[in-house]
């Protein structure tokens, strides 16, 4: 029909609001900027996706299929040392916290760094903590799981293992937003791989 919008790409337009609340966070992200980003109008963004809070969760769930969920397979690759395996895992994390084509940090850490505040709303704040939550528990079933890992005693100390790589993570996360160059950030993971006992 002559003179009708065509329909805009909801793939597209979410990946383009998860970057700005990667960059911003929820607080910083007005809706301006969400729908200057996302190419669409107000009245389109909440019939799409709902308000705010409901795209914030929806965009978090894209970076962690899209941004997230491969690296965890450095863990459990065939052929390769434990060293290598966690260096693998630690070396994407952090190239992805890097800013290629992407803002720089971690979607996850910036909006657990929310968490503290009052800004973010209540189901964000479980959409967060419950994702914060499985990739903990993730890690401590390879921990636990790997036999490696148990010839190390890992798996008796899997939670702590576990925390410790977040922990690690969350801090370079920071740092990359801060510009720390990469250099830098993979040059301390060496660092990390002798604190777990693994050479």
């Amino acid at each position: 029909m002559a003179g009708r919008r065509p329909e805009f790409d909801k793939t597209c337009a979410l990946d383009a609001a998860m970057r700005v609340f990667w960059k911003k966070g929820y607080v910083g992200a007005s809706l301006a900027d969400l729908t200057g980003a996302m190419g669409i109008n107000k009245p389109s963004l909440y019939s799409s996706f709902g308000n705010k809070e409901a795209l914030f969760i929806l965009a978090l769930h894209q970076y962690l299929e899209k941004h997230a969920k491969d690296r965890l397979t450095h863990l459990t690759a065939q052929n390769l040392t434990l060293k290598q395996r966690i260096s693998g895992y630690l070396l994407a994390t952090v190239r992805g916290q890097l800013g290629e084509g992407t803002p720089r940090g971690c979607y996850l850490a910036q909006g657990l760094s929310e968490t503290a505040g009052e800004g973010l709303p209540k189901a964000a704040v479980q959409a967060l903590k419950a994702a914060d939550e499985k990739n903990m528990q993730q890690l401590v079933d390879f921990f636990r799981g790997d036999l490696e890992c148990q010839r190390l005693g890992l798996d008796q100390q899997a939670e702590k293992a576990a925390l410790y790589l977040i922990t690690l993570l969350h801090g370079t996360a920071s740092l990359s937003r801060s510009g720390r160059c990469g250099g830098e950030l993979e040059g301390i993971l060496e660092f990390a791989l002798r604190g777990l006992g693994v050479d």
